[in-house]
C-alpha cells in the first residue's frame, strides 16, 4: 500500500533525474530540494572556493544508492551521494540521501 502511494507522489510531483552508477544511466522521478545550512555555503579548497550545497533526495525503492559510488544528474549538474539509507515500512518503500555537487576532476589528475 506505501509502496502505491509513494509510486504516485513521485509520478505526480518528482522530477526527471538520472542515478549514475557505474557504466548504467538509470532515468527515474525523484523529489530533490536544497537543505538549508547555517553559514556558508562555499568553503576554501586548495583551487579556490568550493560549493558546500547539499540537497534532499527522496527516490524509488527498485533504484538503491550507494555512497561516494552514485552521482545524480539533475538539471544538468551531477551530485555525488554523501548519504543515503532505504525508508522502510515491512519492505523498502523510497531512498532517501544527501547529496552534493560533485567535484570536476580533470582526466589524468
Amino acid at each position: 500500500m506505501m509502496d502505491q502511494v509513494w509510486r504516485a507522489i513521485l509520478a505526480r510531483y518528482g522530477q526527471p533525474v538520472a542515478i549514475l552508477s557505474g557504466e548504467k544511466d538509470t532515468p527515474v522521478r525523484a523529489l530533490l530540494q536544497p537543505l538549508r545550512e547555517k553559514g556558508e555555503q562555499t568553503v576554501p579548497s586548495p583551487l579556490g572556493m568550493r560549493r558546500e550545497d547539499r540537497f534532499l533526495y527522496m527516490g524509488p525503492p527498485d533504484v538503491p544508492l550507494t555512497p561516494r559510488e552514485t552521482e545524480v544528474a539533475w538539471l544538468g549538474q551531477r551530485y555525488e551521494v554523501q548519504t543515503a539509507h532505504p525508508v522502510m515500512a515491512g519492505s523498502i518503500h523510497h531512498w532517501w540521501a544527501v547529496l552534493r555537487p560533485a567535484d570536476r576532476r580533470e582526466a589524468g589528475a
